[in-house]
């Protein structure tokens, strides 16, 4: 079995230097609920009754994600500085702690 960089596609060989790189998204709550503009209760059961006929995975990949890559480490290295392509940099993890749970 070939296994080849996600990236570049380079093929990776057996014991060649690789990289796993495992990315995880989900639905984020910041504690605010905008006014429901009719009867709540009756909100409520409509969506109860939208996610009973939903179908399971659709639910779950909209709450949670994850993906995983083979990376070779060029590509690695770059994935890491800006994974994006954006110029931005990266967010230290104390940095957003106060957006996400």
């Amino acid at each position: 079995m070939k296994i080849l960089c996600h990236s570049c596609g380079k093929e990776l060989p057996r014991g060649s230097l690789k990289y796993v790189i495992e990315i995880k998204s989900f639905a984020d709550f910041d504690g605010y609920l905008e006014e429901y503009p009719g009867d709540v209760e009756e909100g409520i059961n409509d969506l109860l009754d939208a996610i009973e006929h939903a179908d399971p995975g659709s639910i779950e990949q909209e709450v949670f994600e994850e993906s995983i890559f083979i990376l070779c480490k060029n590509c690695r290295d770059k994935f890491t500085k800006d994974p994006f392509k954006s110029g931005k940099m990266v967010f230290e993890k104390l940095e957003a702690k106060d957006t996400i749970h």
